[in-house]
């Protein structure tokens, strides 16, 4: 099957100005594109292959925004350990677009998992990472909490979903929100939940002091592994 590129979100005006004012601040937001077309060839690849499904749904931490190489982040290390582990031709259809909203994902991602299984191919796995960038966002909460709910019912049971991290007291509370409803479908769905930023050290920031860098992505994938192992039923991958 074809499978046409993903949406790009537009840099938002915050990023745009922190750029201006700090070079590694804009190193890091000119991965944007390339790192898109990296997954874009990626994932033409994936839905043309055979093998077990895994569709990642989520923002610039899927992406591997702050990594200079996209193949260094979580994704990626996740994949080389579960095929590894199972010895199967497993395959990720990374559906991540920095910057996404939960309204991204509803528009843009969740269309992309009824094509994908209108064509035959069914995910074994699926998992979510986002939530930031709502937080970031005070515009967004009103209908957030919904468009969450949207997302996780269209994911399927047993799947790998991230809790949302507090940035600071001012949405401490939406966070709390967003985690509730997590944990209200989870307990549903059986879904195996998890705390990115939870680190040994908070020394795998990105030079954004924003995103992962490769060694903070090492620590996600750690983190991460854990949890798809459990969710398919295998001894730690």
């Amino acid at each position: 099957m074809s499978f046409a590129p993903m949406h790009r979100r537009e840099t938002g005006a915050l990023s745009r100005v922190v750029s201006q004012m700090s070079t590694k601040v804009a190193m890091v937001e000119a991965q944007r594109e390339p790192h898109a077309q990296f997954w874009d060839e990626w994932n033409a690849e994936a839905a043309a292959a055979q093998g077990p499904l895994w569709i990642a749904l989520g923002d610039s931490t899927s992406q591997g925004i702050g990594s200079p190489d996209p193949l260094k982040s979580w994704i990626p290390l996740v994949l080389d350990r579960l095929k590894i582990a199972t010895g199967d031709p497993w395959r990720v259809i990374n559906l991540g677009i920095t910057g996404a909203q939960f309204r991204d994902i509803v528009d843009y991602q969740l269309p992309r998992i009824d094509q994908l299984q209108a064509d035959g191919h069914e995910p074994q796995i699926m998992s979510f990472l986002a939530g930031a960038n709502n937080l970031m966002a005070a515009g967004t909460w009103p209908q957030a909490t919904d468009e969450l709910t949207t997302i996780l019912d269209a994911m399927t049971p047993r799947s790998v979903v991230a809790r949302v991290g507090v940035h600071h007291a001012g949405n401490s509370l939406m966070a709390r929100k967003f985690n509730r409803t997590i944990e209200a479908v989870a307990a549903e769905k059986e879904f195996e939940l998890f705390w990115p930023w939870k680190w040994p050290s908070r020394d795998g920031m990105g030079d954004d002091k924003w995103h992962p860098g490769p060694k903070g992505y090492g620590y996600m994938a750690d983190i991460i592994a854990t949890r798809v192992s459990a969710a398919l039923g295998l001894d730690p991958i």
